[in-house]
């Protein structure tokens, strides 16, 4: 059996697990719902869900695995951080495991789950490429990876409110591009199913109701939108 993966973890990769009880407050109930509606429940066909192995990588608080397990799954959570896997046990009471998104072939092996599913945490480890490479390699043929992560249009003001103490995070902040995106997931053999962009203005701004309409209705502007949302398929040979 091969060893687990293990690398140095730094500092500015934990600092979700060092904001504590300050990064559940500074969270948007909005932004959470949204991504867990489209990554879940608009992105992945039912009965890729119900009755099947999940991977929730970078899990944090564990609203995805929630709804996962809700609707049927055996998920299996995971985090580099101890203190937020503690809180996904009580919550959800899923499988929880301590593993790095970069090492996660080493630790489940190939072809160990029919999903893959990562909200804002590829751009937080020192390379999202790997980290998606990583999740493919866990897949099973036909498996689904349903992801997202930042725009980097939006990457300056994000830095600019970072540095005025708007926003308390400050670890890695990796952003991508959809065109970026398209390219690592046919690298790896993924076939898109189905993309989406988020919020083409800040969520912070309260006009929920008009950026609902939006991210439905004018996904022509989606590579402005602040989340990239992918959907990915491995193809099945059969």
């Amino acid at each position: 059996m091969a060893a687990e993966f293990v690398r140095e973890i730094s500092e500015k990769e934990l600092v979700h697990e060092r904001l504590g009880e300050s990064f559940e407050t500074a969270l948007s109930t909005y932004d959470t719902q949204r991504r867990v509606q489209v990554l879940i429940d608009e992105f992945l066909p039912r009965d890729a869900i119900v009755g099947k192995k999940v991977l929730d990588v970078g899990t944090g608080l564990g609203f995805f695995a929630e709804r996962l397990s809700k609707l049927g799954a055996k998920v299996t959570a995971v985090d580099i951080g101890e203190g937020m896997l503690r809180k996904v046990r009580h919550r959800v009471g899923c499988e929880c495991r301590q593993v790095d998104a970069l090492g996660l072939l080493d630790v489940f092996g190939p072809e160990s789950f029919d999903v893959v599913v990562s909200s804002e945490c590829i751009e937080h480890t020192p390379d999202p490429g790997l980290a998606i490479h990583q999740m493919r390699a866990v897949l099973k043929s036909g498996g689904y990876l349903s992801i997202s992560t930042p725009n980097l249009i939006w990457y300056p003001i994000v830095w600019t409110a970072t540095k005025l103490k708007f926003r308390p995070f400050d670890g890695l902040e990796n952003f991508s591009t959809f065109k970026r995106l398209r390219r690592t997931f046919a690298k790896e053999g993924l076939i898109i199913r189905k993309e989406k962009g988020l919020h083409l203005f800040p969520f912070q701004l309260k006009a929920h109701r008009t950026l609902t309409w939006c991210d439905d209705h004018l996904q022509l502007l989606k590579p402005f939108m602040i989340n990239i949302c992918l959907l990915g398929q491995v193809e099945d040979p059969a």
